[in-house]
């Protein structure tokens, strides 16, 4: 049986630790002051800062990692949006979350994913801890004390409403148990209803109707109908099943992640945009292979993530005659593929800049997915890499860095001759020469 906790203590653990009444809170937004306070909304002209623990329906509940926390449990919605705004404008500073776009960030947020790189950004009150939101908490109906009758009712719809929450799984087969275990729980952790809070809508009148054997089987079709989807993905099912992952066995330890390689993701069991533009162009194109653009190496397509042992990506440049032209938003486009020993520079793969010798490092890169711009311009190492097409003059002072990897593969004009074109996205010839391994030293005869 677990000790009980004195008043005091159970008081501090709300952040009410100098309130007289243990039904209320207050507002524990880190940064600055609660919203109410400044705008003075109060009902019943009490501290506009408390928060009715009888009724949290307008509040976000978040944790803090230090145990002996007392800055309390809960925030004001609107104290909360206007707080996850500056993790979010730090999240977009850092690291991989740089590439992400702004629905990505959102999503990750309180995810591992995202956590990880903005944790800092959400220190606690107590000055010893750090903020998260709880995804697992729903905002509970107001409570009544009238001889306890309307609790228990709306108890029993609370569980009701969790249970119809609870969405099936889909398992991998037997060989995949890690990855499995992996999406799990990061379906769990970055579900849209969790992050939400939100419920099922309510059935329509004309679902009423439905036995419920009638119902489980409707609700079996569209789950294998959705099956069928994903594995055909409007493709023509020309692309390979991955029945293993053996083949990133090559990589350091550290990097057999589902952040280094992009998996399945947990919602829309496949069909997200990025997954459904590569396979419907290849098929288009009658591809089950591409072509890595460094090494020529042919690589498999697969129907799943990860599409490939390698990462795709978007150039304004043909590099190589295997990248394929597309249409993005208007723009013409080729899309590119890169291998992951290539990536990952091994022996006799690498390649170095004609101009400063630094060796061209794909490594950071997250394999089977696609990125948006051109990798090989989004890290200039020399002047020569950000000097105009046409006069052959620096577009951008060499200590100067433009915002996003994106905007290195966007038509920009020239300072100097005016003209408009993708200054930044070299020929690979003009750039890169190949690194010759070390030989061997060999003994005096």
């Amino acid at each position: 049986m677990a000790p009980r906790r004195h008043l005091g203590q159970v008081q501090g653990l709300l952040g009410i630790d100098t309130l007289e009444d243990v039904n209320v809170t207050r507002c524990c937004v880190p940064n600055g002051e609660c919203l109410r306070a400044q705008q003075q909304l109060s009902p019943n002209n009490n501290d506009p800062m408390l928060i009715s623990l009888d009724d949290l329906r307008d509040t976000v509940r978040v944790t803090c990692n230090n145990e002996l926390c007392t800055a309390g449990r809960y925030m004001h919605r609107e104290c909360f949006d206007q707080w996850e705004q500056t993790v979010l404008a730090y999240l977009k500073t850092c690291g991989r979350a740089r590439s992400w776009s702004e629905r990505q960030r959102h999503q990750n947020l309180w995810t591992k994913k995202g956590y990880d790189l903005a944790y800092k950004a959400c220190g606690c009150k107590c000055g010893r801890g750090h903020l998260k939101k709880d995804l697992d908490w729903m905002p509970p109906p107001p409570t009544s004390n009238i001889f306890g009758r309307i609790e228990e009712i709306d108890t029993g719809k609370k569980k009701k409403r969790r249970n119809r929450n609870v969405r099936p799984t889909l398992a991998i087969s037997a060989t995949h148990t890690a990855a499995t275990v992996v999406n799990e729980t990061r379906g769990r952790a970055g579900s849209l209803s969790s992050s939400t809070g939100s419920s099922s809508p309510p059935a329509s009148g004309s679902e009423t109707s439905v036995s419920p054997i009638h119902a489980h089987s409707k609700k079996k079709s569209k789950i294998e109908l959705s099956e069928r989807i994903r594995i055909g993905g409007g493709a023509n099912g020309i692309f390979t099943r991955r029945l293993d992952f053996s083949s990133f066995n090559a990589l350091p330890k550290n990097k057999l992640n589902s952040y280094q390689i992009k998996t399945e993701d947990e919602g829309n069991h496949g069909n997200d945009d990025t997954r459904c533009f590569i396979l419907s162009t290849l098929a288009s194109q009658g591809r089950s292979k591409v072509q890595c653009v460094l090494c020529e190496e042919q690589l498999l397509v697969f129907d799943r993530y990860p599409l490939v042992d390698g990462t795709f990506f978007l150039s304004p440049r043909q590099h190589a005659k295997s990248c394929i032209e597309v249409k993005v938003e208007g723009r013409t486009q080729f899309l590119t593929v890169v291998c992951m020993g290539c990536l990952e520079g091994v022996t006799g793969r690498g390649i170095i800049c004609r101009y400063c010798n630094q060796k061209w490092d794909g490594s950071s890169l997250v394999l089977g997915t696609m990125y948006s711009y051109d990798i090989f311009a989004a890290m200039p190492c020399c002047t020569e890499r950000i000097k105009c097409n046409s006069c052959y003059k620096p577009v951008l002072h060499p200590a100067q860095r433009l915002n996003f990897f994106s905007d290195y593969s966007h038509m920009v004009p020239c300072p100097h001759c005016r003209t408009l074109d993708t200054h930044f996205v070299k020929p690979l010839g003009f750039c890169y020469t190949r690194q010759v391994a070390p030989r061997p030293l060999q003994m005096w005869p």
